[in-house]
């Protein structure tokens, strides 16, 4: 049995899920009825019935019914299947529901083959995270009262695992980084072996199939992996709980044995890990955390190169590393992947990395024909790098925010009176932990870039509360003062956000002298190296005289 989370904790809770999937997601997106959602689209469509269907009637070679009943109405409205089989992971697409007063059938359609499925549905007041082991014509039911989510009928110890062991084992959220590496390696390790002895004790007491033990055993391997290539180091609610780093290994290596003439033994720290262990399409399609920790073990730990991270040299390092040992939807997925990171790191800035970055999507989009899903992302990708030295539009310009005073003011008013000089733009929310502790490191090196490269820099929230705003305004005061951050009026659907099109945050905008956009998704100034190369390249008409 699962117990909830309380509401106040679902929307960052949630935020995670997504975060470990595909990114920093901090937003809670609801499924809606007869619509595309943008980011996670899941089409859902609506029937409405005093009288019960034939769930026999529902069921195809490709369908999975779940059926239950809940006391809270909202998980009707937001159930959440997440698909991990899609490129990065999201909402499964293709459901249909049909409710009766308090139970509800939702019909997933399109699955083909045995599929370990997130089920994180999100109540009024609640919100329960588990996992289910669905396979076609299976009919999978679920009960939620008193706040407790539990599975009932067929393969309901199967479903109900994760929730036990969850409730009974540590949890690696309580476990951070805590400025030793190996240390942090003893914990995690120790809290794996539990959730094994708890999988092989579970195993004797319930009625488990061997393929499902098979993928469970897969699922506790990589989220270890995972945890130990992107050590937990980011805060959450006050330290209550952390997520994972997966840039962070590399400078807590470079902080812990910089000065130590025994160099720090990766092999050893991530167990003799190797290739072949990521060549496993099984465990790629049933837990993100395959996915997740290929990229950075791909990243930290198989590229041998001496050049920067984020650089041409490493991309090129990079591709032809994952061509050479990984085909199929495995090397699909790490191309795909490896684009969007290098594109979230601002590579793609100058006219020649833009060019060099256009031919390695075309060329990535030829070797996917046909999946729409891997396609779609790289054109998101191309229309956003092709804004690059643009100006944004007169309506952009004039969306309204207010200061702490309540006082109205426009970024047009901002660059009137910040003539010459660079401006970065940081899209963050109270509610953001990532958003947070950027804000608050790295001061000495944004000082630096205000007096050395003449760079303002503004903070807009996208909040919808104005005090929760305000508050966490004062709480970074060290930083965020009365001319530098404002509440972006209307927030992700202001003129403003939806130019840039604001999905993700934190989010980095470089506009230069003569207010013409540089990146529009830049690298995090935490990401010193990277950062200051853009700005230090910045120049009248740096576009056209950028060279690597």
């Amino acid at each position: 049995m699962l117990r909830s989370l309380s509401k106040k904790n679902k929307k960052i809770v949630f935020g995670i899920t997504v975060f470990t999937a595909i990114s920093t997601l901090y937003v809670c997106i609801p499924q809606k009825e007869h619509s595309t959602l943008s980011g996670n689209s899941s089409e859902i469509s609506l029937k409405k019935n005093t009288k019960k269907d034939n769930i026999s009637t529902l069921k195809s070679e490709q369908t999975i019914v779940v059926t239950g009943t809940s006391d809270d109405a909202g998980v009707f409205e937001r159930p959440n299947f997440l698909n991990n089989t899609y490129l990065f992971g999201k909402p499964h697409q293709d459901i249909e529901k049909t409710i009766q007063k308090d139970s509800i059938t939702f019909v997933l359609k399109n699955i083909e083959k045995p599929l370990y499925m997130e089920f994180s549905p999100s109540g009024d007041e609640n919100f329960f995270s588990s996992r289910i082991f669905i396979q076609p014509t299976d009919t999978v039911k679920f009960e939620i009262k008193n706040n407790v989510l539990k599975f009932t009928g067929k393969n309901a110890a199967q479903n109900n695992l994760y929730a036990a062991l969850e409730a009974q084992t540590p949890d690696y959220s309580r476990f951070p980084y805590n400025g030793n590496l190996f240390l942090y390696k003893n914990g995690i390790q120790s809290i794996y072996e539990q959730k094994q002895a708890f999988l092989e004790k579970y195993q004797t007491e319930n009625s488990l199939s061997p393929e499902f033990v098979a993928i469970f055993k897969k699922h506790l391997k990589f989220e270890y992996v995972d945890n130990l290539v992107s050590p937990r180091t980011i805060s959450v609610q006050n330290g209550k709980f952390y997520v994972n780093d997966y840039d962070a290994l590399p400078s807590l290596i470079e902080k812990e044995y910089g000065n130590s003439e025994i160099p720090f033994d990766l092999t050893s720290y991530l167990d003799n890990i190797t290739v072949k262990d990521f060549q496993d399409f099984s465990a790629m399609r049933h837990t993100d955390f395959l996915k997740n920790s290929l990229t950075a073990c791909i990243r930290h730990y198989f590229v041998k190169t001496t050049a920067p991270y984020f650089s041409k040299e490493y991309f090129i390092a990079e591709k032809e590393f994952i061509e050479t040992n990984f085909s199929g939807e495995i090397r699909d997925y790490a191309l795909g992947r490896m684009i969007v990171d290098y594109y979230n790191k601002g590579f793609a800035f100058g006219l020649h990395r833009i060019q060099f970055m256009q031919k390695k999507i075309d060329e990535y989009m030829a070797s996917v024909k046909g999946k729409t899903m891997h396609i779609e992302a790289m054109q998101t990708i191309l229309k956003d790098i092709n804004t690059y030295d643009f100006k944004l539009s007169e309506s952009a310009l004039n969306a309204k925010m207010i200061n702490h005073l309540g006082d109205t003011i426009t970024l047009q008013s901002i660059f009137d009176r910040s003539h010459q000089r660079v401006k970065v733009i940081d899209f963050w929310a109270s509610w953001c932990p990532p958003c947070i502790k950027q804000i608050k490191e790295n001061k000495p090196f944004k000082d630096r870039l205000s007096v050395e490269n003449n760079v303002e820099w503004i903070y807009l929230s996208i909040d919808t509360d104005k005090e929760k705003w305000l508050a966490k305004q004062e709480e970074l005061s060290e930083t965020l003062h009365f001319r530098n951050s404002y509440l972006l009026l209307k927030g992700k659907k202001s003129s403003l956000a939806k130019a840039l099109n604001v999905q993700q945050i934190p989010r980095y905008l470089i506009i230069n002298e003569q207010n013409k956009i540089v990146v529009n998704n830049a690298p995090s100034p935490n990401n010193e190296e990277a950062f200051e190369k853009i700005i230090d390249e910045i120049k009248p008409s740096a576009l056209l005289t950028y060279r690597e």
